[in-house]
């Protein structure tokens, strides 16, 4: 039956012969349009010990971004959990979550999310990447829309490895990552204070939440050497 449905949803994506980025953008798309979901996003993964380091592939859908930005910056949510259990993190009703991430539900509720699927992108215990879903109106996944999502997932997975041939995934200049200059900014402070840049990305993160500012408009201010963080702070 899952054969049945990996071809039917390739035969959708047209993906015989296709660039694997242009792969990757539709099978965003796709998402929105068989899962009746709102919105959907593929990120790389970045450093293993700092899973909310993904670097943006494609989105699709409104709030899409604004989601991956809010990731980023609190640095919690499913889809940080999902790169790091390596199994899917279903939260069908953001809502009725009992708290499980203080720093990204508000956020996201204030946004009109109401649900987030992640699932990350997988071959065997190499971890790639994630597949981020959301939903403006809270709801499970259909059994036959899990499956076709983690298919669609193993089908991403696939396009990225092709388009990587073993390069660094957070190597970001093969892809156009609107949150590069963040791990640009993230080397810079980790170089200045000494620190790793794991601790120069939660600097950032704490000038941004302390100050009010957008974290890319941190990070750019950082690059620019319009910026330089305190050692204390």
């Amino acid at each position: 039956m899952a054969i049945g449905r990996r071809e039917r949803l390739l035969g959708l994506l047209d993906a015989e012969g296709s660039d694997p980025l242009a792969l990757v953008r539709r099978v965003c798309v796709l998402c929105l349009e068989e899962l009746s979901v709102s919105g959907a996003t593929v990120s790389v993964r970045g450093d293993a010990g700092a899973p909310e380091l993904q670097a943006l592939v494609h989105s699709a859908g409104q709030a899409a971004v604004l989601l991956d930005e809010l990731r980023l910056t609190v640095g919690e949510g499913p889809s940080v959990d999902a790169v790091e259990s390596g199994g899917p993190v279903l939260a069908a009703d953001l809502a009725g979550g009992g708290g499980r991430w203080p720093g990204f539900t508000p956020g996201a509720l204030a946004a009109g999310i109401r649900a987030v699927f992640s699932f990350p992108l997988q071959v065997g215990a190499v971890r790639v990447g994630v597949l981020d879903l959301h939903r403006t109106m809270p709801g499970a996944l259909s059994r036959d829309q899990l499956v076709d999502a983690l298919l669609l997932a193993e089908i991403a997975t696939e396009a990225l490895l092709a388009d990587l041939g073993g390069a660094d995934p957070m190597n970001v200049g093969w892809l156009s990552d609107i949150h590069a200059v963040v791990h640009q900014a993230s080397g810079i402070v980790a170089v200045q204070l000494g620190v790793s840049v794991r601790e120069g990305l939660l600097r950032i993160r704490g000038y941004s939440f302390a100050n009010e500012v957008p974290l890319n408009e941190v990070a750019r201010d950082i690059v620019a050497r319009r910026l330089q963080l305190k050692s204390g702070g």
